[in-house]
């Protein structure tokens, strides 16, 4: 997790990782259909504006989804727009996207007898980049987190004030710091095991004399050294003496790092889509494809996530909707079968005889 990543030299002007990566894949994204309406024979000239589109009304729709669904989080109205700090549904984005290339093709592309079905397998490839590249985007501001991960499992720590960490103390999962404090006083009462606190020579019955050079009166103070997301130096208190306790720093428990399979999952679909091309027998093939691969990733991969709750059918709101799609894909799979192959190439013409030759006779003079 890496909120910000730089400031900018001289002007100071933070780069924020979140939308970092959006611009990354608004490039990417831009560049790769380009790239495939050559292959498709449309004018590459008319992909720029809708990329514009397609980004500006998806963030939007993905945003509005988000403040729907997280209405309470908000602590003033100023924060609903605060898109650095991550949040967007990323099937807000999709429908957002959807109206986006609805609203382009119909006022724009369809004067130019542009085919509606070639452009949806022109913009398959570039929404699976999209994804995969934002969910990276994801990772840096520490949103879309997954449960906690099983033992010999892949998993990611988060820092402290992050929103994995919170929600991992609150459900339980772990202490706040690697340990917990006697009611009312600065006495640790147990050491959770195998967390930097204990790594760092923490023990039970340790008394909490300092942090950072700090003396301790309340115990907000912890939580305010905490929070610069820097090492926790104690000085403890034990058998009459005090100690000094090697620095460490808190993290969140082991979660399940679902943005980084979701990036890996989408990189995959990308390698299928962009491979396939060349063999399809219909245009809108890759669509339908897109969106069977990425409604089935994203409900198996929500069961691996912990940060959104169950909306019907004992199901997450993604899960319905992921649901949804399958049965969208399968209608448009259906429309796409109807419409039938594509018409193969004209062979190329016959070549004209030669008029003349060397055993002809000589023209009369």
């Amino acid at each position: 997790m890496q909120q910000i990543l730089f400031h900018i030299p001289i002007i100071g002007i933070p780069v924020y990782g979140y939308g970092l990566m959006l611009f990354f894949a608004f490039l990417g994204c831009n560049w790769l259909a380009q790239r495939m309406c050559r292959r498709e024979g449309i004018n590459p000239a008319l992909i720029p504006d809708l990329v514009i589109w397609l980004f500006v009304v998806g963030i939007a729709g993905g945003r509005l989804v988000y403040v729907i669904v997280s209405w309470n989080t908000f602590p003033t109205w100023q924060r609903m727009f605060a898109l650095w700090d991550g949040g967007l549904v990323l099937y807000g984005a999709l429908l957002g996207g959807i109206t986006g290339f609805l609203t382009y093709y119909y006022f724009i592309m369809y004067k130019h007898g542009v085919s509606k079905w070639k452009m949806l397998d022109v913009i398959a490839g570039s929404v699976a980049l999209g994804v995969a590249l934002g969910r990276i985007g994801c990772l840096f501001t520490g949103c879309c987190y997954g449960n906690v991960a099983c033992d010999a499992r892949p998993a990611i720590h988060f820092p402290v004030s992050s929103a994995p960490w919170s929600d991992m103390v609150d459900r339980g999962h772990q202490t706040p710091y690697g340990f917990l404090l006697r009611e009312g006083s600065l006495i640790v009462a147990v050491v959770e095991p195998g967390t930097n606190a204990e790594n760092a020579g923490l023990q039970s019955g340790d008394e909490l004399v300092s942090v950072n050079g700090k003396p301790i009166l309340l115990h907000q103070q912890i939580a305010e050294e905490a929070a610069k997301q820097i090492a926790l130096a104690f000085q403890v208190r034990r058998a009459g003496d005090n100690v000094a306790l090697t620095p460490f720093t808190p993290r969140s428990i082991g979660v399940n790092p679902t943005q980084i399979y979701e990036t890996i999952s989408m990189i995959l679909l990308l390698g299928f889509l962009l491979s396939y091309h060349p063999y399809k027998r219909r245009d809108g093939e890759l669509m339908v494809y897109l969106m069977i691969g990425y409604a089935v990733h994203r409900y198996l991969n929500e069961m691996l996530r912990t940060d959104t709750d169950t909306v019907a059918l004992g199901l997450t709101l993604s899960q319905n909707i992921s649901l949804a799609m399958l049965m969208i894909a399968a209608i448009l799979a259906f429309v796409v079968w109807r419409r039938g192959p594509i018409a193969p190439p004209a062979p190329p013409p016959e070549p004209e005889p030669l008029t003349t030759s060397f055993n002809a006779p000589p023209a009369a003079v």
